[in-house]
């Protein structure tokens, strides 16, 4: 009897060592198929291509119509994991300390430096730019060739003439501008438009007819620049912002009074005013203008400029000439009116705010105003404002008969220092 048992429980160990046997084989071929290569191109190649698939349709309450055995699309991150591949995920490359990041929103959400970003819209603006010019010169290029053709299929294409309301002109050479007979009947008035082969002309001033696309191009040649900004030159900062309807140029800024006493500033790149000792903006060396400057490493420009000069007024009121060492004025911290006249019309209201210090020359000045104010002849106080003010060019007659109307600032003022101190300490 104990042996009857004893063969019964041998042989069914002998069975069960058997089957795990059979299951250690069976789970190794699989695991051999998956890590096999020909099993994940056929696994891509049934994501790529789906198997046609028959069988009677049938309604579902929330899925609509589908087969019977139908085929179900995959997900679509699905992932094959193979034993002992695992390999650590990337690791996202970091942008280098000291370069912000700047979000851009428009039809892609971007992320990317600041320097990548403003390099980015300074590209799209140029781009931007010369799209229109080109459309520009494009269409000035049409209207011409219209023009050119219209007077060359006429019975006289030399004369080059076309009469307008009873009016004789002719054509100039690159046919942008009709030129009103010397002979015309001067009674007769030219019309403010006239359109000739589809291109529209227009009246200038001087009775002439221009064509509208060259008028355009000549406009924006002679386009005068906003003048700069008194509060974001004086101050670094403007509470305008780009609304302001002045030029707010960074480059065109006074200094910063911390850096010019001590040679340093704590906000370093972050200041909003300049750090550049050039005489734009910093007198010049008072020891050097008195002709006994020993200092080798002296941080202000060294200018010849006559004591004599009058004082600048941009640099005065500013803190910037934009003519720099081409200026022949003083660059102090002065007030001009005082300083050039002997009187300032401000400084009894206490809205002049510029220092105001009794020289001997300033005296003389005054005492000689007291005297013609008494006599009944006071001179006029706006001619050191005229004398500011340089014209570079005058009113001419072009081609397209516009008068360029070329506006100066306070940028033509030149500045030296007489008494260094002063400047210092306001």
């Amino acid at each position: 009897m104990f042996l009857h048992r004893y063969s019964l429980l041998t042989r069914s160990m002998d069975e069960q060592a058997d089957l795990q046997a059979r299951i250690a084989a069976l789970a190794g071929k699989i695991n051999q198929h998956k890590q096999s290569p020909q099993s994940a191109q056929s696994c891509r190649n049934s994501q790529q291509f789906p198997p046609q698939y028959r069988g009677n349709s049938r309604w579902r309450p929330y899925g609509g119509l589908v087969g019977r055995g139908g085929y179900v699309q995959p997900v679509r991150n699905r992932t094959l994991v193979l034993n002992g591949m695992n390999t650590p995920p990337a690791t996202l490359a970091e942008p280098p300390p000291g370069s912000p990041l700047v979000s851009a929103r428009g039809t892609n959400n971007q992320l990317m430096t600041k320097e990548t970003y403003e390099r980015e819209q300074r590209k799209k603006s140029l781009s931007q730019e010369q799209l229109r010019d080109a459309k520009r010169r494009r269409k000035n290029a049409e209207e011409q060739y219209r023009i050119q053709q219209h007077f060359h299929n006429q019975s006289r294409p030399e004369s080059r003439q076309v009469i307008v309301n009873g009016v004789r002109f002719a054509l100039t050479g690159d046919g942008s501008k009709l030129v009103r007979a010397s002979d015309a009947n001067p009674d007769m008035e030219t019309p403010k438009r006239h359109e000739i082969a589809g291109v529209m002309f227009y009246r200038t001033k001087t009775g002439n007819l221009v064509r509208g696309s060259a008028l355009t191009a000549a406009a924006r040649s002679t386009q005068k620049q906003a003048p700069q900004c008194e509060n974001f030159t004086k101050h670094g900062t403007c509470p305008f912002g780009p609304n302001c309807r002045f030029t707010h140029d960074p480059n065109k800024v006074a200094i910063c009074k911390t850096f010019l006493k001590s040679g340093s500033c704590p906000r370093g790149d972050y200041c909003d005013m300049s750090h550049e000792m050039s005489y734009h903006r910093v007198p010049a060396c008072s020891f050097f203008l008195n002709g006994n400057c020993t200092n080798r490493a002296c941080r202000y420009p060294h200018v010849d400029i006559s004591p004599a000069a009058p004082v600048c007024r941009a640099f005065a009121t500013l803190g910037y000439c934009a003519k720099g060492a081409a200026c022949g004025k003083r660059h102090v911290t002065e007030c001009p009116d005082f300083a050039n006249h002997g009187f300032c019309a401000d400084r009894e209201s206490g809205r002049c705010v510029l220092p105001h210090p009794d020289r001997a020359s300033v005296l003389r000045k005054a005492a000689q105003r007291q005297v013609q104010i008494e006599a009944g002849s006071e001179p006029d106080l706006s001619s050191d404002e005229e004398e500011d003010s340089d014209h570079d060019g005058h009113v001419e007659d072009v081609d397209s008969d516009i008068e360029e109307a070329i506006m100066n600032g306070s940028d033509n003022y030149n500045h030296e220092l007489t008494q260094q101190q002063d400047f210092v300490a306001f």
